[in-house]
């Protein structure tokens, strides 16, 4: 599985986070999320150690509401 990643931008009070969706032509940013400013990042695999999550809860995430938020770590 491919997946799109945004990172939203961070400030003084926020980290930036990352938002993950399904590759593909379906894939949308949540309604709830868009008044956000993300920038595409990277097309990768859920499994990418770069994502700071385990796999398996990104891909869960995505399978019960169609994208995952991940706080990157660093």
């Amino acid at each position: 599985m491919q997946v799109n990643v945004f990172i939203s931008k961070g400030n003084a009070e926020h980290a930036p986070t990352l938002l993950v969706l399904p590759y593909g032509p379906l894939a949308a940013i949540p309604r709830h999320l868009q008044g956000l400013e993300w920038r595409h990042f990277a097309v990768t695999s859920p499994d990418d150690k770069l994502l700071g999550a385990r796999a398996a809860e990104i891909e869960a995430d995505i399978a019960e509401d169609g994208y995952a938020l991940v706080k990157p770590t660093g």
